[in-house]
């Protein structure tokens, strides 16, 4: 049974054969790749249902194919991307969320872990599509001049990855985070900036916010988009939401570390 096209760009091809023939077992058509460069130009002439891309590449690295691929002005922006990296170091996890990664998972994971994972991404796309299509998410306090944009399951789509998108998109809106508890968390952004955070209908900080909402495994999270001239909230020294998540992330980490 078809499945879907995923491409692989990765720098040993070996491996890239191995994980081709994996996904190709389990139903999916695959495109090989072995440069970043390459890579790139596969990924906007097939319009692929995921791409799997290992960070070290002989020519640039993977956040580099990333970064292009996420600032295109056709579908293939919004195509689920996994990296694999070499490396099991906590900043190198974190710049691939930054750039635009949905998910990283270490080189050492087996195929089958992998092919799991693109399995999940796929279905989590397909889930969003099917939430953008139904009934506008109920969103309060917002601007009249405000349209639905997109909603989602916490469980489905990583909030982080959510995060780094309405940043690189500088995005305007109400990011509307709740928590199966009934705890809520509302952000609003004017072009890819917070400008202000509540916690439960109260204002707190964004980065107490951020702490609060990206511990949230389930839930539910939807963006509305507003008019730019309806918020007038100047941006200028304010921290980027990259910034933010990753102090949030290293915060959390020194708590867990201290229990």
């Amino acid at each position: 049974m078809y499945r879907g096209c995923v491409l692989v760009i990765h720098g040993r091809e070996l491996a890239a054969r191995s994980l081709a023939h994996s996904l190709e077992q389990t139903g999916y058509k695959v495109s090989l790749s072995t440069t970043a460069r390459t890579g790139f130009d596969m990924a906007c002439e097939m319009a692929p249902d995921c791409i799997v891309c290992t960070v070290d590449l002989p020519d640039i690295d993977g956040f580099w194919v990333c970064r292009r691929i996420r600032t295109e002005a056709s579908d293939v922006a919004k195509t689920p991307l996994l990296f694999l990296s070499d490396e099991s170091d906590r900043t190198l996890r974190i710049q691939g969320l930054r750039v635009g990664g949905d998910t990283v998972l270490d080189s050492v994971a087996t195929n089958d872990e992998i092919v799991a994972q693109v399995t999940a991404l796929i279905g989590s796309r397909e889930r969003w599509q099917l939430d953008f299509a139904g009934e506008e998410p109920t969103i309060t306090s917002t601007p009249a001049s405000s349209s639905a944009a997109f909603r989602g399951d916490l469980a489905n789509f990583p909030l982080t990855s959510i995060l780094m998108m309405l940043e690189m998109e500088r995005r305007t809106g109400t990011l509307e985070v709740i928590a199966t508890s009934g705890k809520r968390g509302v952000l609003t952004l004017s072009t890819g900036l917070f400008i202000a955070t509540e916690m439960d209908g109260k204002p707190a900080p964004p980065l107490d916010v951020l702490r609060e909402v990206l511990s949230w495994r389930t839930g539910r999270f939807a963006f509305c988009m507003h008019n730019p001239a309806a918020v007038s909230e100047a941006t200028s020294g304010r921290p980027s939401i990259g910034a933010l998540v990753l102090e949030a992330m290293r915060l959390e980490d020194e708590k867990k570390n201290a229990t």
